[in-house]
């Protein structure tokens, strides 16, 4: 039987420095030369990851951005994006217009993203203009109107961060929109609050399900710690958190592990591979 070995990363692969220790990379590549079929399952986007897991020889795709994307990071190409409809995209553009807001619009297509806003102050928002996605994105620019590059491809994933007051609206004005879903959360590292907006469909249990399919896995074995990890667990043959994971998880999962500051989904995996 193909088993299927899937991690969330922050809090539970990565440390709390948000690494991924010399200890963990050498045994799970342990594994993955055996014939272990390992991957990851991130709220990061691809370059927010990729050059922190480049000790691992992944050998799979992973899920990015809550299940909107695959990706092959051995190619370094994004495989499917979780699009939205052209009709909700207009929708929740015209909420941030009439509160008086630009946002950033993720576009998918052929295997690349590119990046859209259209004021020039949103370059202040390092979260989403930073470095790592200058570089890694098709494209990142400032448009006139977003009306020019909604026929580019496909608006997966729309976002923007600000104070809580300002998006508290957007958000009961997203609430009324069909088709749609999104995460409002404060950034511990900067103090403001993030707002993604994507198709109700994407998550981490349906891309999940997308990967099953392509590795040709009959069993799944899921590892997390937060909430956005519980729609994979739901599924899940079996599921395992770290000690540190929220105590809502850890009552919903098979076991618990030692916790991310000492390598417990990998001495697990190690354990299940050679003993």
């Amino acid at each position: 039987m193909r088993r299927l070995y899937i991690s969330d990363l922050d809090g539970t692969l990565f440390n709390k420095e948000k690494k991924i220790s010399e200890a963990s990379a050498e045994m799970i590549n342990q594994c993955i030369d055996k014939g272990m079929l390992f991957s990851i399952a991130t709220a990061r986007m691809p370059y927010g990851c990729d050059y922190r897991l480049e000790k691992i020889r992944m050998n799979l795709p992973g899920i990015v951005t809550n299940g909107v994307f695959l990706y092959d990071f051995q190619n370094k190409r994004y495989l499917s994006g979780e699009a939205m409809e052209k009709a909700c995209v207009k929708q929740v553009l015209k909420v941030f217009k009439e509160n008086s807001l630009s946002c950033f619009v993720y576009m998918f297509q052929s295997g690349r993203i590119r990046i859209y806003y259209d004021e020039k102050q949103m370059e202040e928002q390092t979260q989403y203009y930073s470095d790592r996605a200058l570089e890694s994105c098709e494209e990142v620019r400032l448009v006139e109107d977003y009306e020019e590059i909604l026929d580019q491809g496909d608006a997966c994933y729309i976002t923007y961060t600000g104070e809580k007051k300002v998006l508290e609206p957007v958000c009961r004005s997203l609430d009324k929109i069909q088709g749609i879903s999104y995460s409002f959360y404060l950034n511990i590292y900067n103090q403001r609050y993030c707002l993604e907006i994507f198709s109700h469909t994407a998550n981490k249990q349906n891309a999940l399900k997308r990967l099953k399919k392509l590795a040709d896995c009959q069993e799944v074995v899921v590892f997390g710690d937060n909430y956005n990890d519980m729609p994979m667990i739901e599924i899940a043959d079996r599921s395992y958190a770290p000690a540190n994971a929220l105590e809502e998880v850890k009552a919903q999962v098979n076991g618990v592990l030692e916790d991310c500051d000492h390598d417990g989904v990998a001495k697990f995996l190690k354990k299940e591979m050679f003993e």
